[in-house]
């Protein structure tokens, strides 16, 4: 009997926002320094607030971890924060959902962002850095 399959060797490349509130990026890299996923979010801290913009994770690597892992690393700084997702496709849903019960942590979809949010990144602006499919 075997183990459970060891976790991907990823590292995370951190694209700080470009002001307060503003969109952040988390690219995840594979050992040879390319792009295998994203994390797009907002954290405003005098609200208290993040917000998942999107996470993708490109399709040879989904069901690996990697966009848990991803989450974990983003929700890590920001303990006790309120956080909402953009829309939420059928696998985000899943995801969120195991998310939730794994963290405790709940992710409304198309929850409202705090207005310091709204006003650094206005809906429907995020570029990603891959063509991905969204969860």
């Amino acid at each position: 009997m075997t183990g459970p399959a060891r976790p991907p060797q990823v590292h995370f490349e951190h694209i700080a926002a470009p002001t307060p509130a503003g969109l952040g990026s988390i690219v995840v890299r594979d050992s040879e320094g390319r792009a295998v996923g994203q994390f797009d979010y907002q954290i405003c801290h005098p609200c208290r607030q993040g917000h998942v913009e999107g996470i993708a994770v490109a399709a040879p690597w989904q069901g690996r971890g990697v966009a848990r892992r991803t989450l974990h690393t983003a929700l890590g700084p920001c303990a006790g924060y309120a956080w909402s997702t953009s829309r939420q496709s059928t696998d985000g849903r899943g995801f969120f959902t195991a998310m939730e019960e794994e963290t405790g942590q709940i992710f409304p979809g198309c929850a409202p962002p705090c207005p310091h949010m709204l006003a650094a990144h206005p809906t429907g602006l995020v570029r990603g850095l891959l063509t991905r499919s969204r969860l």
